[in-house]
């Protein structure tokens, strides 16, 4: 997880001019302030003289990069979280690295009676001989938590499967005596947004609001930016001046960037005027170029970090574009005094602050910035805050109050922009714009674009709602060189976005804690390297076949709720230097009845021996493209899967050389293969996938009421494990519960 770049004093001493054993950097806003600790926590780390400094509301301590605590430094920490505690509202520990945990474990009051809201677990690969980290957070992954096991996971390096390397038991004891509990939404938005921290992605859903002033409209977002950013839907009817707050910005996906700068192009003809207002420094960065502003769009505020070179503290400072715009267009940041009266120095990226000469002079009038400040009043609100809340520290006032009755001194310090890349569009006419893929278009399916078709963009896909609150999604091929292979390109993106519609639409929690790993971090990848570099081959033959393989999912699972062909079809043909070149377009439409049962077909549980499944999801093709049908394991009890070596995750295709199809054949035939072994005992064998590329076969032994089950196999461990592994294997015998590769792959 990075953020700001922000040199920070040494909070610890060093030997011989070598560099600080512990570095300590500092970050805050309004009512929030971060410590992030890196290093080794020693007895030179003065920590209650640290915890007098703490003021504020919530203190977030991040852990992540603490290498060592020795006992002197314990004695110090439990002086400095102790008396910081006493200071603020809220202590937070964030990315606790497994050295902490393992002092969370042991010493009393380590948290001071903060919360751990997120840790590193640690992973251990025995193909390439690595070991990595993998962040869990309370909210998101309670259930596991819990359960005291982690599933085994690919590798980072070799991309063969990693084994939790910790007795979970141990490891666990602490995070599991704590109730789950969420981030408030303002710390959650100053994680996302100041630092760049990847919190939950449910706290991180974009929400808009929108208000309405004569013939001002006001859209505040926050949340992350990402491919549900519903462009179309927040478009609509858009008229005279609009300003839009992008202060609550954090993540920004790369389809989520392309879907902005379609918005961008879609308001364009439609509005006098596009503000844009309190953009953090990574929109600005990645979306604030001259070609993404457009025609009308302009940047009245932005954000830029800067770090007090008296109290090392890094906060974000929103500069007015007008008043310093002499300053910003030779890319220089404004001269600015912390509180304490020291100079502050600007510690922004060299990319972002190239972005800062190409934004033009604002033209905003007295009139709009009056506007402004009533709209950001009736839609911001201050941190919440407790009746109980320790009198001898009282919360400052913050440096950047949303609530100043100046008007023009509120624009002045919340607000910043981006605008976006205009999209490639036909005219009314029907005749293309100057910028054609591929070259001039020679032949098109139809004598003008059909009115679903909104964008161009090759190899991407959206969704929108339709009348009824159902779904209509359009698929684009890239440039092909035959028409029929665009055609069944663009009709597979446009399954593929069904798909990930219906993901967007469950909301079960136990769904999204089970099936979303399984292929989110794939599919994120596979896109986000696409996006990268649209020109690789390889980038782009691994999107193609991952969303063949998604919809050949949708098509089998589906069961009619999905039409099998695309409802529009439209391609267009251009003439370039590589010859003939195809763009595809297809339209699914999804009736609401269908959405309906489509959603409670994929998360309705079924259980047996001791398992609850639900239906396998078609997206699970990013990342397994074999598997079209069968059943994901959600939880597992006690009973012959777990005797198996069955976890959450797992997806059974067969069970003894019966297919499973869905949640509920997989209770119907485990159930008659079980009763059925049960008379005379055997092995009940299981085809599964696993996070290992190929399927694997795992058994267990049945005994029966007659007679002893006969011996299952000689099941071959495939690596050592962690003491906690071995334990489980050899309490079962080894043969007892064995997992082994496929001999049918």
């Amino acid at each position: 997880m990075s953020a700001v770049p922000a040199p920070s004093p040494p909070r610890a001493s060093t030997e011989g001019g070598a560099a600080p054993k512990l570095t300590i950097e500092k970050f805050a806003d309004a009512g929030i302030a971060c410590l992030r600790f890196s290093g080794t926590i020693d007895e030179s780390f003065e920590g209650k003289k640290l915890g007098l400094t703490a003021a504020g509301d919530v203190l977030v301590i991040d852990l992540g990069g603490v290498k060592k605590i020795s006992s002197f430094g314990i004695r110090e920490w439990v002086d400095f979280v102790g008396t910081a505690a006493k200071q603020v509202r809220s202590v937070i520990l964030i990315e606790c690295a497994p050295k902490v945990v393992d002092q969370l474990n042991m010493v009393a009051n380590f948290t001071g009676g903060g919360r751990v809201f997120s840790f590193y677990a640690p992973f251990r690969c025995d193909y390439c001989d690595s070991e990595h980290r993998v962040l869990l957070q309370v909210d998101r992954d309670h259930e596991t938590i819990k359960t005291m096991k982690l599933a085994d996971r690919p590798c980072p390096s070799c991309k063969e499967g990693m084994y939790f390397d910790e007795d979970g038991a141990t490891f666990f004891s602490f995070v599991i005596g704590q109730d789950r509990f969420d981030l408030e939404p303002e710390v959650a938005t100053f994680l996302a947004t100041r630092l760049d921290y990847a919190v939950s992605d449910l706290n991180r859903k974009l929400r808009v609001e929108k208000v309405i002033e004569a013939r001002t409209t006001y859209l505040r977002l926050t949340g992350d930016l990402d491919r549900t950013f519903p462009r179309d839907k927040l478009a609509e009817g858009l008229e005279g001046c609009v300003i839009v707050d992008l202060g609550g910005i954090g993540r920004i996906e790369p389809a989520g960037a392309a879907e902005w700068r379609t918005f961008v192009q879609l308001v364009t003809p439609l509005v006098e005027q596009l503000y844009l207002v309190a953009v953090p420094p990574t929109v600005l960065e990645k979306l604030g170029g001259k070609e993404d502003l457009g025609a009308k769009a302009q940047v009245l505020s932005l954000t830029l970090p800067y770090t007090c070179g008296g109290c090392g503290t890094t906060t974000g400072q929103l500069i007015d574009v007008l008043a310093h715009h002499a300053v910003l267009k030779f890319a220089t940041a404004p001269e600015l005094t912390c509180g304490c009266k020291s100079s502050m120095a600007c510690v922004a990226s060299e990319a972002l602050m190239t972005v800062l000469p190409g934004l033009p002079k604002p033209t905003a009038s007295a009139e709009l910035v009056k506007s402004l400040g009533i709209l950001r009043e009736r839609t911001h609100a201050p941190i919440r805050r407790v009746a109980d809340r320790p009198s001898a520290a009282p919360l400052p006032a913050a440096r950047s109050s949303w609530l100043v009755p100046v008007l023009s001194a509120l624009l002045a310090i919340v607000i910043s922009a981006v605008a976006f890349l205009a999209y490639q569009r036909f005219t009314g006419d029907g005749a293309p714009a100057a910028a054609t893929p591929g070259g001039q278009l020679t032949n098109r399916s139809a004598p003008v674009r059909p009115a679903w078709i909104a964008g161009d963009t090759p190899a991407t896909a959206t969704c929108s709602d339709a009348p009824g609150k159902g779904l209509v999604c359009v698929g684009i091929s890239s440039r092909a060189a035959r028409e029929d292979d665009a055609e069944d390109e663009a009709a597979e993106a446009a399954l593929e976005a069904v798909a990930n519609a219906i993901a967007v639409r469950i909301v079960d929690p136990r769904w999204t804690h089970a099936v979303l790993p399984i292929y989110s971090a794939a599919r994120d990848a596979k896109l986000a390297a696409f996006d990268r570099d649209p020109a690789s081959t390889t980038a782009r033959r691994e999107v193609r076949e991952a969303r063949q393989a998604v919809a050949r999912a949708v098509r089998a699972t589906a069961n009619g709720a999905v039409p099998s062909t695309p409802t529009g079809r439209y391609w267009e043909e251009y003439a370039g230097p590589d010859g003939k070149r195809y763009l595809a377009f297809a339209q699914v439409t999804v009736g609401p009845t269908e959405i309906t049962r489509l959603v409670t077909g994929y998360t309705q549980p079924a259980t047996a021996l001791g398992a609850t499944v639900v239906a396998s999801f078609p997206l699970v093709g990013w990342r397994h493209p074999q598997v079209e049908r069968g059943a994901i394991i959600v939880s597992v009890a006690d009973g012959p899967l777990s005797t198996a070596g069955l976890t959450e995750q797992t997806i059974v295709l067969a069970v003894d050389g019966r297919e499973v199809t869905d949640a509920a054949s997989f209770a119907r035939i485990a159930t008659d293969e079980h009763a059925a072994l049960e008379a005379h005992g055997g092995t009940l064998r299981l085809r599964v996938q696993t996070a290992d590329p190929a399927p694997r076969e795992f058994t267990t032994a049945v005994k029966g009421t007659v007679e002893s089950a006969p011996a299952t196999g000689s099941g071959k461990r495939p690596r050592a494990h962690s003491t906690s592994n071995v334990n489980i294997w050899d309490k079962f015998g080894g043969n007892k519960g064995s997992g082994r590769d496929d001999p049918t792959q």
